[in-house]
């Protein structure tokens, strides 16, 4: 199911034939080294990463609503990477918006351009009234992305993943 599109971008859910594209995103240690708690670790392999996409897929009509979805260049049809709208662990209704590339595709835009996606369709077909991004302290290519998208910097916090993350904000 296609979830939104951008100018260059499209974001939609995973298949099981995106595997050896998804294990060049989460199969690498320069992507995996921000993502979860410790100790983070890269996926072992295209066979794990399948896995992983069938526990995914498989629990995807859970939260219709959510989710951590590939996102591909519109033309050529090309995987780059994950767009997330998520609730964030805890009781108290936060959603979390983030962004998974593939390092072969940083430095293109596309970390921003999914993010004003998945804000947008936050605050539309969402209507969610602010979304939140927790980023690693060391991420400063997240970190800018947070601020090319206008996100106020709330400070640090230790809520979420057991870790100490920078936490912003986005307001309808």
């Amino acid at each position: 199911m296609e979830h939104f599109t951008t100018e260059r971008l499209l974001a939609r859910d995973w298949r099981i034939d995106d595997a050896e594209a998804a294990f060049g995103i989460y199969g690498r240690m320069e992507v995996m080294r921000w993502l979860g708690a410790e100790p983070r670790q890269a996926v072992p392999s295209v066979a794990a990463m399948r896995e992983r996409l069938e526990h995914m897929i498989e629990r995807a009509g859970e939260h219709p609503d959510f989710g951590l979805w590939a996102i591909e260049l519109r033309e050529p049809q090309t995987l780059v990477g994950a767009v997330l709208l998520s609730p964030l662990p805890g009781e108290d209704g936060e959603v979390e918006i983030g962004w998974h590339l593939n390092p072969d595709h940083w430095g293109h835009g596309y970390a921003t351009e999914s993010g004003r996606g998945v804000v947008e369709l936050a605050f539309g077909s969402r209507g969610l009234s602010r979304v939140l991004a927790v980023v690693d302290p060391d991420n400063e290519r997240s970190l800018a992305v947070c601020r090319r998208l206008g996100m106020a910097h709330l400070g640090q916090t230790d809520r979420y993943y057991g870790l100490t993350l920078e936490l912003f904000e986005l307001a309808r």
